[in-house]
Order: C-alpha cells, then sequence, then structure tokens
C-alpha cells in the first residue's frame, strides 16, 4: 500500500485543477492591458491634466503679455498686422516638454515600485511586448493630449488677440498654425517615449527624472558653456534643441527640419533599444 505524502498530494491536485486555455497572449491583448493600466493611474492622469493646462494657458499668457505691455496705440497703427499666433500659441512647449518627461518617467516606474510590474512579466513572458504596447500606448496618449492643449492654446491666443481689438484678417491663420500643432504633439509624444525607457532602465523614479530633466535643461547648458566648435556643431544633436528646431512654428520641410526630426525620433529610439535590453537580461 503506498501512502500519498504531502508533495505528491499537491502536485495531484495542480494536475486535477489544471485546464488548458485557448486564449493566447497577443500584442492586442497587451496593448488594451496596457491601455487599461494607463488611463487608470491617478497620477498619470493628473501629470496629462497639468501639461494641458501649462500648454494651452501660457500661449495665452505670452499673448496677453505681449498685447498688454505693447505702446499706446500700437494695435491701432497695426504693428500687430502680422501677429504670429503660431508662435505665441506654442509657447507653452518650453514648460509642458519637462511634465512630459516626468509623465514617461512615473509611467514605468510606478509599476516597480509598487511590484505591479511583476504580475505584467508573468502574464507577458516575453518582456519586449510589455515595453512595446506602453510605449506605444502612452506616446498615442502624450501626442492626443499636447495636440488638444496646443490647439486650444492657438484658439486662446487668437481670443486675447481679439479681445484687444487685432484684426482677424491680420492674424497668421495659414498652415503654420496646423504644422505647430502637429509637430509640436510629435516631439512632446517621442519625448513621452524617451522617459519611459530612462524610466525602464533605471527603474527609480528620482534618477529617471533626474536623468530626463538633465537632458532637458543640464546637457544643453553645458553644452553651450564649451568653447570648443566641435561641441557647438554637435548642439542641433540634442533632443531639447531638435525637437525645438522640429515644432517651431513657421519652420518649412527643409532640411534643418527633416535633421531635426530624424534626430528626435531617434533619441527615443535607441532608449528603447536599451531598455529592451535591459528588461530582457534582468529580473523584475
Amino acid at each position: 500500500m503506498t501512502t500519498a505524502t504531502p508533495a505528491t498530494s499537491a502536485a495531484g491536485a495542480r494536475r486535477s485543477t489544471f485546464r488548458e486555455t485557448p486564449h493566447r497572449v497577443t500584442f492586442a491583448g497587451v496593448l488594451r492591458s496596457e491601455w487599461i493600466k494607463l488611463t487608470s493611474v491617478r497620477s498619470i492622469g493628473w501629470a496629462i491634466a497639468i501639461a494641458v493646462v501649462i500648454t494651452a494657458g501660457l500661449g495665452a499668457l505670452a499673448t496677453l503679455a505681449t498685447l498688454a505691455t505693447a505702446p499706446e496705440g500700437a494695435i491701432e497703427q497695426g504693428m500687430f498686422a502680422d501677429m504670429p499666433v503660431a508662435s505665441l500659441g506654442a509657447a507653452g512647449l518650453l514648460v509642458s516638454q519637462l511634465v512630459f518627461a516626468v509623465l514617461g518617467v512615473i509611467a514605468i516606474t510606478g509599476e516597480y515600485g509598487s511590484g505591479q510590474i511583476r504580475s505584467s512579466l508573468t502574464a507577458v513572458p516575453r518582456r519586449l511586448p510589455v515595453l512595446g504596447a506602453k510605449a506605444l500606448v502612452l506616446g498615442l496618449i502624450a501626442f492626443v493630449a499636447s495636440g488638444i492643449a496646443l490647439a486650444v492654446g492657438m484658439a486662446s491666443t487668437v481670443g486675447v488677440a481679439l479681445a484687444f481689438g487685432v484684426e482677424l484678417d491680420s492674424m497668421r491663420l495659414g498652415g503654420d498654425v496646423p504644422l505647430a500643432v502637429l509637430t509640436g504633439a510629435a516631439y512632446l509624444a517621442l519625448l513621452t517615449v524617451f522617459s519611459l525607457a530612462v524610466g525602464a532602465i533605471v527603474r527609480s523614479g528620482a534618477g529617471g527624472i533626474a536623468i530626463a530633466l538633465g537632458v532637458l535643461l543640464v546637457l544643453p547648458t553645458i553644452v553651450g558653456l564649451v568653447p570648443f566648435e566641435w561641441v557647438q556643431d554637435a548642439s542641433p544633436y540634442l533632443l531639447p534643441n531638435a525637437g525645438m528646431t522640429m515644432s517651431m512654428p513657421g519652420a518649412e520641410p527643409s532640411e534643418d527640419f527633416w535633421r531635426a526630426l530624424a534626430v528626435t525620433v531617434a533619441w527615443p529610439a535607441i532608449a528603447l533599444l536599451g531598455a529592451g535590453a535591459a528588461m530582457v537580461r534582468r529580473d523584475a
């Protein structure tokens, strides 16, 4: 007579309760799960809301400051007859890029801090689809949110200008405005994905934010202070410089524009490659 041990009993229980499922992990399913996670986290929602308010509000504030400090009679004399609505409406990019950089970092470091990343990687053992889906969903959210914010900023700029008596026909509302909205939103989305990759590499919220803000604020300052020509030649290849060049209102698709676009795309692409290699090689 054979006596069942606890180990064999547990194994038998597992075999008796195991049921093979026809469902498989698909990239579409991973996309849905990442969408649910990113849209249900309050900190992500607050970061997006703050970025939208800053992007839209600073455009109106820049227009208000420009017109309110104009000399008396300047508007009547036609000094603002060719008012650059796109440039004023996109003034919020300089500040909102910092918020989107923080958004990208906390989108993944929050999972490492709470331990939720273990559940994600257990459900998707190949790991790379998790990173790819998160980058795609977060980039799309950032693109749509920043596009809406920039469009609102342009509209508020027009509203403030009309309130000061600037004629609508005298404002430049042609192709500059749609192009500024599109390129500005693309830059902020790519910046958010870059910050996401940085957060995936360092797995620390404070460290990731420090690196992302260092790339945006510290690195251009250091390069600008180094008195060597070859260092100055590298300045256009920095992420914030290329991104602002690409999203500069009125910038036509010239050689500088396409170079800036390629550089802006290259930064998150290279960072994602590093993040993917790090996720595959180490434990969660």
